[in-house]
């Protein structure tokens, strides 16, 4: 399964999404794209979803929206 993290670190939704992640210890298993560090990834980020807004989680190609439901399916994937 491939992750990847479109995230900032000011956004408190992100930053609930990147204590999860810590918490799992899955630090390894994402990889973490901040859009305001590399404008490639905000680009990226828009093509995906049409929009700039993060946490937005990509499994498999698929994005997942929203600090609760990312760490819903994180906790599911990796915790069970």
């Amino acid at each position: 399964m491939q992750l990847e993290l479109y995230f900032y670190n000011e956004c408190g939704y992100s930053q609930s999404v990147l204590n999860c992640i810590t918490n799992l210890r899955i630090g390894e298993e994402i990889i973490r794209k901040n859009i305001r560090e590399n404008a490639d990834y905000e680009k990226e980020l828009v093509a995906l979803c049409g929009v700039k807004t993060v946490p937005v989680l990509v499994v498999d190609g698929k994005p997942i929206s929203g600090s609760e439901e990312i760490n819903q399916f994180l906790v599911k994937s990796f915790l069970d």
